[in-house]
C-alpha cells in the first residue's frame, strides 16, 4: 500500500475520534500514523505513561524534552522546507495559539480536535519532518 492509501486510511479510521491525553492526543496522532505507514514507534515509550496535560509534560521533561517541537526534533527525521512537504509528512502546525503535530495532506495538513480531525491550512504549518528520510 502506497503512502497515499495508507494515510486515506488512516484519516477515515481517526476522522471522529475526539482529542484524549495519552490516547489520541496531537502527539500520539503523529505517532501511530509514523507507526502505522512505517513500522517504527518514534513514542513507544511514551504509550500508556500519561492521561493528562500535566502528565503528558512530566513524560516530556522525563526525557529532557520540553515541548513538541523538541520532540518532533529528537524523533523524526531532520525538518525540511516546507515547500518540499508531502502527503504522510509530519508538521508542526500553529493552532489556536499552541505548537500542534499534524499530518500534511493535499495542500492542508490533519490536526487532532476536541471532536476529531480538524484540517487547516498549509499556512498554519510551520515545521515539516518528512515520514521517510530523504536529501533536499
Amino acid at each position: 500500500m502506497n503512502v497515499a492509501a495508507k494515510l486515506a486510511a488512516f484519516i477515515t479510521k481517526r476522522n471522529c475520534e475526539p482529542f484524549k491525553w495519552g490516547k489520541n492526543d496531537c502527539c500520539l496522532l503523529v505517532a501511530d500514523w509514523v507507526l502505522f505507514a512505517t513500522g517504527n514507534d518514534v513514542a513507544a515509550d511514551f504509550r500508556g505513561k500519561y492521561r493528562t496535560e500535566r502528565g503528558a509534560f512530566k513524560q516530556l521533561f522525563k526525557r529532557g524534552l520540553n515541548d513538541i517541537q523538541s520532540v518532533f526534533k529528537e524523533r523524526l527525521n531532520p525538518a525540511i522546507a516546507l515547500s518540499y512537504a508531502r502527503r504522510g509528512d509530519i508538521a508542526l502546525v500553529e493552532f489556536k495559539g499552541e505548537y500542534v503535530g499534524g499530518i500534511v495532506t493535499v495542500n492542508a495538513v490533519v490536526c487532532v480536535g476536541e471532536n476529531g480531525l480538524v484540517t487547516l491550512p498549509m499556512d498554519a504549518v510551520k515545521a515539516v519532518y518528512p515520514l521517510e528520510p530523504r536529501n533536499v
